[in-house]
């Protein structure tokens, strides 16, 4: 079973009950929408770029999905009904409530909430975060009226045979690195591992649900351009600090615990180079990063960061994508593993949350015209989003209320995030 095949079946498995085939950005333009610009540059998006008009068709007997485009009477339906929902204002939370199955709409939407903001969807079996942010951009240069270009992704371009076959030899490296991986994780965790890690959701039973809840936390110029300064003084990436500072605040909040078990997505491009523009599948994996309450935390946190250059988080999917059964099997194993509580979940999938970088987006036509951008997904564990826009951090929490308590969480997370603890 391919690994992009592995990934989005976990999103087609349990879409129903979690709700998680969808990546969001609350988007804040620094002008005023213009309603008939939004609806024609929406239009022009989709009939534009094919990759927009995906479906997908499932081959049980193949043991597989394959991708499939809309015809065209359908997207011309699918078209007028995005429409009607583009003419039309939301609020937040009846955009957290709304589901729509695979192939009911088209893989990218977009809602209105405020004069000046829109969330924007996107089919998360079919794209990942650094993905989903390329096609922001491309629709914010049809809203401009600019020429979308940029046939080769933007920032993600094709690799030359050189790169090519650095690649190859990356990945070879990672499959060489996986046994010692595995075997220091477990040894590492021991045998009371499940029984040792923070979990906020107190070990509560999955319900199917709709209930999530976010927050959204800015930072201004002047306290990002002070984070990252500490973290140049620390000789850590941004990614790397903020984990630790999570991990640590996590470890703080239960004292009783003494692990704390993160899931960081990995975009693959970097061993398996890739156009957004023409690209289908979810092509995005996640290495469970394990941080203790004995030991440094920056010690850990440089370890465990080491496993990422070494393309464990690629070799570990591979893994499991060659060991995994039918696909109707697949699909059966992911709902079983869904509707689990955490600590059941063994002790590689009983995260205490998941942290996900998006990095610094760097295209111009974002920087110019959106004043602030958060990103969030509708998992079962506690997701941080982060990502930098014109000098300006912005993160996102997002969690299930079946799971969590909403209160005791975002109480945590402003404590964490507050500009006092980040800079100490």
């Amino acid at each position: 079973m391919e690994l992009v095949q592995l990934a989005g079946l976990y999103f087609l498995g349990t879409e129903e009950f979690n709700s998680s085939n969808c990546m969001m950005s609350t988007v804040v333009l620094k002008e005023k929408i213009d309603m008939a610009k939004l609806a024609l540059s929406y239009r022009q998006l989709i009939l534009e770029n094919p990759l927009l008009q995906t479906k997908i068709i499932e081959c049980p007997a193949k043991n597989r999905f394959t991708w499939g485009r809309f015809s065209a009477g359908e997207v011309e339906w699918l078209l007028c009904f995005e429409e009607r929902q583009l003419s039309q204002r939301y609020d937040q939370e009846a955009i957290l409530k709304q589901y729509y199955p695979t192939n009911a709409r088209l893989p990218f939407y977009i809602s209105v909430v405020a004069e000046n903001t829109v969330i924007i969807c996107m089919n998360h079996i079919l794209a990942n975060g650094r993905c989903f942010i390329y096609w922001i951009q491309k629709w914010l240069q049809y809203y401009a009226g600019d020429q979308p270009g940029d046939r080769n992704g933007g920032q993600l371009t094709d690799a030359t045979w050189r790169d090519k076959s650095l690649h190859w030899l990356k990945r070879t490296g990672a499959f060489l690195w996986l046994p010692v991986f595995l075997a220091a994780f477990l040894l590492k965790g021991g045998r009371k591992a499940v029984q040792d890690t923070v979990d906020l959701s107190r070990g509560k039973q999955p319900a199917e649900s709709n209930e999530y809840a976010v927050k959204s936390y800015g930072f201004s110029r002047e306290e990002t351009a002070a984070i990252r300064s500490r973290c140049k003084a620390k000789g850590m990436t941004l990614t790397e600090y903020m984990c630790g500072k999570l991990a640590q605040g996590f470890l703080q909040h239960d004292p009783d615990k003494q692990r704390v078990l993160v899931s960081m997505p990995m975009d693959m491009h970097a061993l398996m180079p890739y156009s957004p523009e023409d690209t289908y599948g979810n092509l995005i994996v996640s290495l469970p990063a394990q941080f203790f309450r004995a030991g440094e935390m920056e010690k850990q946190v440089k370890s465990v960061f080491k496993w990422f250059k070494r393309g464990i988080p690629y070799s570990l999917s591979c893994l499991f994508a060659a060991i995994s059964p039918s696909y109707e099997k697949v699909k059966l194993r992911c709902l079983k593993l869904c509707q689990k509580p955490v600590p059941a979940r063994s002790p590689l999938g009983n995260f205490t949350l998941t942290y996900s970088s998006l990095g610094v987006i760097s295209y111009p036509v974002l920087e110019k015209m959106v004043d602030a951008i958060y990103f969030y997904f509708k998992p079962q564990a506690i997701l941080v989003a982060s990502s930098i826009l014109g000098g300006r951090l912005y993160m996102q929490v997002s969690l299930t209320r079946d799971l969590y308590n909403a209160g005791e969480v975002f109480a945590l997370f402003d404590r964490l995030l507050a500009m006092e603890n980040l800079v100490d």
